[in-house]
């Protein structure tokens, strides 16, 4: 699941790229994120070797026993103490302060909704963004629905020409999300594909905002657009379409941006006005994180009509304020258990870096929105190219020793759980699909000869061995970065 754009920090905030697809000589034809239905699909083709299929659930080698919460904490509890806290309250500030840094993530930092708004930064990172797409729009890199290579209006409209002067005294506000509210990559509501012109995955699409999250309006622009971003990515929203409350108040946005927060459980429904029973609801979807009231078992939610503070049903959240430790991680990881895949939160869905993004959100923990960002968020080491596969293993679990650690690969990361009673390494992670080889494929084949794509469309668990014997070859094969969530060093006194 190669990344079609550099994995550099700069550029990959600039681009709210989240989870990469496979390499361009091998693309996807993936239709919209799976279905139960679709996940419990026909086995792995034989050897006729079709192109695409869908892949069995559970996946190959996976069983329902590695699906369960309880097998994991049982295998992790044999190499570390399950409840001990990974960070003290002080060492998880200091990482979420990192995660704000600028230095170390450029314009992938996370943003502060209540800071004071950089004219001369803001500018030069639309510059940057809007240069890389019109070279992209140029080349025919990026194409339009229908194939057609982009027109001069639309490269015209990427011109970076933008000054400090195009941002000074910015009406700045910050409303609420009520639904999903599509950010756009660049200034124009129209996807754009690479010439594969995979539906699933639309270039133009950086994330989604979710319900409940803020979301600052920054300028309007034109056609009806507006320059927008929340705390892990910027770009355009339809702001004729999209469903946000009206503006907040600065103490509601520190408590929408800063909490103390709850994580909502499930998806559940909050009447909007308490007086009528039939009337319109606040929708609340599962992982959101809604700032606490004053009063205990309440929350403030955002509706059309403003802020409201509602009690909630204790069974319907969890709390975000609890120690980091290995079991409270395993339990977010697998509460998100076969939810639906998408690149970009197509459809709803969540890619690789939303999906551990949010898990670990709802423990307190701040990650940023892409995978290369991510990949940087902790303790790294480097894996070269041509590392044994023996002690790409032995490195890794001896990083799982430490503590918790995610595997990156260009444009995909994942979780790692341990071993399991056999021995094999296994990960949970959302992921679009795989490659399988076909009976008589050769080792060094062209890509596409002799193999088949299976969707998976979902967050599973799965071993590293997927993509053995193809074009891509396997997870274990592939990964590049060990990175051990751990507190950052103490910074060097003056």
């Amino acid at each position: 699941m190669k990344s079609a754009f550099p994995c550099g920090a700069l550029l990959g905030g600039l681009l709210g790229l989240a989870c990469g697809t496979p390499p361009p000589e091998s693309a996807p034809q993936a239709p919209p994120p799976a279905s139960a239905e679709r996940r419990a699909g026909p086995a792995e083709p034989v050897a006729d070797c079709p192109a695409t299929g869908v892949a069995v659930d559970p996946l190959p080698r996976t069983t329902l026993e590695h699906e369960q919460l309880d097998y994991w904490l049982a295998r992790t509890a044999q190499i570390a103490d399950l409840d001990r806290p990974l960070f003290t309250p002080r060492e998880l500030a200091a990482h979420n302060a990192r995660i704000a840094r600028r230095d170390f993530f450029g314009a992938s930092a996370r943003a502060d909704l209540l800071a004071p708004v950089d004219p001369a930064r803001l500018a030069d990172d639309l510059n940057t963004r809007l240069g890389y797409l019109r070279g992209k729009f140029e080349s025919a890199a990026y194409v339009n629905p229908d194939g057609a290579a982009m027109t001069p209006e639309q490269i015209a409209a990427l011109t970076p020409v933008l000054d400090a002067g195009a941002f000074a005294e910015l009406p700045v506000e910050v409303r609420v999300a009520l639904d999903l509210i599509p950010i756009r990559c660049a200034p124009q509501r129209e996807p754009y594909y690479t010439p594969t012109r995979d539906l699933a995955f639309d270039r133009n699409l950086c994330s989604m905002a979710r319900a409940q999250e803020p979301v600052q309006i920054l300028r309007p622009w034109d056609g009806g657009l507006a320059l927008a971003r929340t705390p892990y990515v910027m770009g355009w929203i339809d702001l004729g379409s999209a469903a946000l409350s009206p503006p907040l108040a600065p103490e509601q946005v520190r408590r929408f941006s800063d909490g103390p927060f709850v994580r909502a459980a499930r998806d559940f429904d909050v009447p909007e006005d308490m007086s009528s029973r039939t009337g319109p609801k606040i929708h609340v979807p599962f992982a959101s994180l809604l700032p606490t009231a004053a009063r205990r078992g309440e929350v403030l939610l955002a509706g059309p009509g403003g802020v409201v503070t509602r009690p909630v049903d204790a069974a319907l959240v969890s709390a975000r304020e609890r120690p980091l430790t290995r079991r409270a991680v395993l339990t977010e990881a697998f509460s998100f258990l076969h939810r639906p895949y998408g690149w970009g939160d197509y459809a709803g869905g969540r890619d690789c870096s939303r999906y551990l993004m949010d898990m670990f959100g709802g423990l307190g923990l701040v990650l940023p929105r892409h995978t290369s960002d991510q990949a940087i968020a902790g303790e790294v080491e480097e894996l070269a190219p041509d590392l044994p596969e023996a002690e790409r293993l032995r490195r890794i679990d001896a990083a799982h020793r430490r503590g918790v650690v995610l595997l990156h690969f260009p444009g995909h990361i994942m979780l790692y759980l341990g071993r399991d009673d056999a021995g094999a390494a296994m990960a949970i992670h959302s992921f679009a699909e795989y490659l399988v080889p076909c009976p008589g494929r050769t080792d060094g084949a062209p890509a596409g000869e002799r193999e088949t794509l299976l969707k998976v469309d979902g967050v599973h668990v799965s071993d590293l061995e997927l993509g053995r014997g193809t074009s891509r070859g396997a997870f274990v094969q592939r990964i590049s970065k060990i990175t051990v969530l751990a507190p950052p060093p103490p910074e060097p006194r003056p």
